[in-house]
């Protein structure tokens, strides 16, 4: 690696800082290289990142560490409905995701299960009753009632906000960690886990994966909960 990043120097000066602005780095280079170009400085942490020196967390914010992105497992159950789906109504956007995941991350693990099935709002009622013809305990997400905890092993099924942060893993379609940690800090239904739960979620998932923040905010914003979200982040950048 060129000497010209100053690795060393630059892990001293952001030591302890949970994220990195540009800005500061731009800052950090110039106070040794007053003439030095942004267009260098970018190429620069362009470099650090694809050393795995740094990771990208948003838009012009930065950590250190290397990129690792969450890949959740994938069970039979979801890859049969990723199939049911994909071959009944293949023109339709849809993502999967396990509560159980939040065991990844939470300082109290659940002993229950329940797999979303979010979907376009148009195809809502026909995908449920597609999943009733082939599994016993599926609910649309307006019939709750009660605690989640009374559902274990049901297939909730949810409208799709447009834009959702999703990704293709074997065929199907997931949340991402981005997507899930919003709907854990916003959703009616998963209110058990907002309060100061949800901090130590986002917290442990931030030190255990890369999460892009601009993503979630972008994400809230469609759900008219950004300012939510950016104030738990606020929080949690500033520890």
């Amino acid at each position: 690696m060129s000497k010209k990043t100053n690795i060393d120097e630059l892990r001293k000066e952001f030591e302890g800082k949970n994220i990195i602005e540009l800005k500061d780095i731009t800052t950090f280079y110039k106070r040794t290289e007053p003439a030095v170009l942004q267009t260098t400085i970018n190429w620069r942490v362009h470099t650090l990142v694809q050393d795995g020196i740094l990771q990208r967390v948003g838009k012009g914010l930065y950590c250190f560490g290397k990129t690792e992105i969450f890949v959740p497992k994938i069970p039979n159950k979801i890859k049969s409905i990723s199939q049911l789906i994909n071959k009944q109504f293949p023109f339709i956007n849809y993502c999967q995701w396990e509560l159980l995941y939040v065991n990844y991350f939470s300082q109290h693990l659940i002993n229950f299960n329940i797999l979303f099935v979010d979907v376009e709002k148009d195809a809502l009622d026909s995908v449920y009753y597609a999943l009733k013809e082939q599994h016993s305990k599926v609910m649309l997400i307006s019939n709750l009632y009660g605690d989640l905890s009374d559902f274990n092993n049901s297939i909730f099924v949810r409208p799709l906000i447009s834009d959702s942060p999703i990704q293709e893993i074997k065929n199907c379609y997931m949340a991402t960690l981005e997507k899930m940690l919003v709907d854990l800090a916003t959703d009616k239904e998963l209110i058990s886990f907002q309060g100061n739960e949800i901090y130590t979620i986002i917290r442990t998932a931030s030190q255990k994966y890369t999460i892009n923040q601009s993503t979630m905010l972008r994400y809230a914003g469609r759900k008219h909960k950004r300012e939510e979200i950016s104030r738990i982040l606020e929080t949690i950048n500033s520890q």
